[in-house]
């Protein structure tokens, strides 16, 4: 069955923050975009087991942190939308990769307006009444918290065996993206482009793969890696099946091949 490919560009409404590391008070912010994390933005949360509606309206529940099973195939049901989309990076509005002056530090400290100390924190319980307690050792009383600044651009590339999926997406159109549910809008849009398969050695676009996947390519470069995942291009290592795309029309596009190990293991295999 054909696969469909629709190439999508946003821009960031707002500060944009994930947080990639802490060093003390000092947060710093991704510059990248899992697949899972524009799964869960451009879809809506539309499939997500843990939601539900009431009167038709939807409902987000709380999940501990300890109940988190960081499953992301249990979280959501991919198969009632099979659409995918390959990890993103911020950039310049002309393509380019995003400078220093493009993040943003704030402030902040915890000093609370009821009493002048970093000692205690201050919180309403379940009556609704103000109450204090000794603030966590491990919780940062001042630091930083860095952001992109607005109107970066962020490419992605949606997947999908009907193209009635890929049709849905409009410039315009916004959804929420983020640790702080940044507002994202769709700057531009690629025509839908049917994939030709092929046979060989590919240089790949930008994947999110498994750790242990490095091992298929003769050569990469890694934009981004953490225990679960590296964000990678690269030249595949044997000749195999890939499928290709042409996304020359998206400006800064070319050629586009995601090998079969890709392929085989996307939600929408």
């Amino acid at each position: 069955m054909t696969l469909y490919a629709r190439a999508i560009t946003l821009r960031n409404c707002g500060r944009f923050t994930v947080i990639a590391s802490d060093f003390g008070g000092d947060y710093r912010t991704q510059t990248h975009v899992t697949s899972q994390a524009f799964y869960a933005s451009l879809t809506r949360g539309a499939t997500w087991r843990a939601g539900g509606d009431v009167d038709g309206h939807p409902v987000y529940p709380s999940i501990p942190v300890k109940q988190d099973r960081y499953d992301f195939a249990a979280d959501y049901d991919l198969q009632a939308l099979p659409i995918w989309f390959t990890p993103g990076l911020f950039a310049r509005r002309d393509g380019d990769a995003l400078s220093a002056r493009a993040l943003d530090a704030g402030y902040f400290n915890v000093v609370h307006e009821c009493y002048p100390s970093t000692s205690k924190q201050f919180k309403f319980d379940r009556k609704g009444k103000l109450t204090d307690a000794r603030r966590p050792s491990r919780v940062p009383t001042y630091g930083t918290w860095q952001g992109i600044l607005p109107d970066r651009r962020l490419h992605t590339v949606a997947l999908a065996r009907d193209p009635a999926l890929l049709e849905a997406f409009a410039v315009g159109q916004t959804y929420l993206l983020g640790k702080k549910r940044t507002m994202m809008q769709i700057a531009s849009l690629s025509e839908i482009v049917p994939g030709e398969e092929k046979e060989g050695i590919c240089q790949t676009g930008l994947l999110q793969l498994a750790p242990d996947q490095i091992a298929l390519f003769h050569s990469f470069d890694v934009v981004a890696a953490t225990m679960r995942y590296v964000l990678l291009y690269g030249k595949t290592r044997h000749p195999e099946r890939y499928v290709e795309f042409d996304l020359a029309a998206m400006a800064g596009r070319g050629k586009l091949a995601f090998p079969c190990f890709y392929l085989e293991n996307m939600p929408i295999a």
